[in-house]
């Protein structure tokens, strides 16, 4: 168990350097489609849908098939075309450590292949490992802390994901526990309003290559 512990621990440490050289590095072409991998946008709704429950929710995600729904898909640096704009609706759920780790194997299987259930994640670090023309995924993390298959985590997501949608159809522990759904909409406007950009993409999805 310690030796899992430091492992994750490391792996955690890579995940925050990978994250901190993103928002340094200049002159870079980051990626747009955000059926492919993550995108400042993608990032952007997910941790916007925090901002609702003022710390008590760390983890929060919307999907790639979900986003050009929004009607704007600003790239890095730019800001969002306010008068397209659409709303969509999200809601806090709980979840089995299991079934997340379930989702989560399902939106990283085939990057950098087009997946319109990829994930765009706030609050997680998910660890992946190739295994031929796919990908698995070993472990995944908040902060330092393990995600574990027997507890139950509170997540925020979009309503599509929170009643079966994409990578979460079949999985029986997801119960939407907000009563009233809340508007994602305002949450971005909240953030980023009037002048804000998009930064770019942290890396969640973690591939390390000589651990």
């Amino acid at each position: 168990m310690i030796r899992i512990t430091n492992r994750l621990k490391l792996l955690v440490a890579l995940a925050t350097l990978l994250g901190l050289l993103s928002l340094f590095t200049s002159a870079v072409n980051y990626n747009e489609d955000p059926t492919v991998g993550e995108t400042g946008w993608g990032q952007l709704c997910a941790r916007s849908m925090l901002g609702v429950f003022e710390g008590k929710v760390e983890i929060a995600m919307i999907s790639a098939g979900e986003l050009p729904s929004l009607g704007t898909m600003p790239k890095v640096d730019e800001q969002p075309k306010w008068d397209k704009l659409k709303d969509m609706e999200f809601v806090l759920v709980k979840i089995s450590g299991a079934d997340l780790m379930t989702a989560l194997g399902r939106s990283a299987k085939y990057m950098p292949r087009k997946n319109a259930n990829l994930l765009h994640l706030a609050g997680l670090s998910v660890f992946c490992k190739r295994n031929g023309e796919t990908n698995l995924v070993t472990a995944a993390s908040v902060g330092a802390k393990p995600i574990v298959p027997g507890e139950t985590y509170r997540v925020a997501m979009t309503k599509f994901l929170a009643t079966g949608g994409g990578p979460f159809v079949g999985l029986k522990s997801l119960e939407v526990v907000t009563k009233d759904p809340h508007s994602l909409q305002r949450q971005i406007r909240l953030k980023m309003f009037p002048r804000g950009r998009i930064a770019p993409p942290a890396s969640s999805y973690i591939f390390p290559s000589a651990i």
